[in-house]
């Protein structure tokens, strides 16, 4: 297989000498893994798009600036430990890279009120890659599908137009409540609008339903349908690092 540095060097139209210092200087990511538990199918993780602003800061071993929009992902944590697991995730798969996580940030809510919040930060803090989970509060509220994927639409398109990377991360699976079935207009929305304009999206909703899925096939005690939660740190990690690394 062809060495990650070697590929880009290539693409970027190197040659022989400039390839090889750009393969001194480029450290590979670690081999962590998700773990077994937390494992699921590819396509719940793949980017549609390359996260080039990202990428290039991971080239070149500078800070990224993360602003993430909702709560702790991988469930609930104390306030001054916000994001803590993700951070961990991300350094342990690119230890070279420091990711700054921009914590001032305002609760996750409807998506016409989070692109407003978006405008504010990124003029405030010019993250360099906003993770957006999106889609829980429009589907309890019953938000109209299309003006809701306008507003994805609309948010996408002003972050490029800034070069700022985005990452969609849908609503959490919730199994066995009454009310699950409100979050299908939405996620599936959130997929139509993903697919038609090639954002990045994680697939939460899916990969919960498929580890809870697992956890029911291996009979294991419901508490842990709670805990599979965590795995959302490791599983958006994940993704992102094989977006900025293929």
């Amino acid at each position: 297989m062809e060495p990650l540095w070697r590929k880009r060097a290539r693409r970027a139209g190197l040659g022989s000498a400039a390839a090889l210092i750009l393969g001194l200087l480029w450290t590979a990511p670690s081999s962590a893994e998700v773990s077994p538990r937390c494992r699921v199918p590819d396509v719940y993780l793949s980017m549609s798009a390359d996260l080039k602003r990202t990428e290039r800061l991971v080239d070149r071993a500078r800070p990224v600036r993360v602003l993430v929009l909702g709560p702790e992902i991988g469930g609930p944590s104390p306030p001054e430990k916000r994001r803590v697991r993700l951070h961990q995730e991300l350094s342990t798969r690119l230890p070279q890279t420091e990711f700054e996580f921009l914590d001032e940030t305002p609760q996750s809510g409807l998506a016409e009120a989070d692109f407003g919040n978006i405008r504010s930060a990124v003029a405030r803090f010019e993250p360099d890659l906003v993770l957006w989970q999106v889609g829980g509060a429009d589907a309890i509220a019953l938000s109209d599908a299309e003006a809701f994927g306008r507003t994805l639409f609309d948010a996408a398109k002003w972050l490029k137009e800034r070069n700022v990377d985005l990452v969609l991360i849908d609503p959490p699976f919730v199994p066995r409540v009454p009310h699950e079935q409100i979050y299908w207009r939405i996620v599936g929305k959130i997929r139509e609008v993903s697919d038609r304009a090639r954002l990045n999206l994680v697939q939460r909703y899916a990969a919960m339903q498929f580890l809870d899925f697992q956890r029911q096939k291996l009979k294991e005690e419901p508490a842990d349908a709670g805990s599979r939660r965590v795995c959302m740190a490791e599983l958006v990690a994940e993704a992102i690092v094989k977006a900025v690394t293929r």
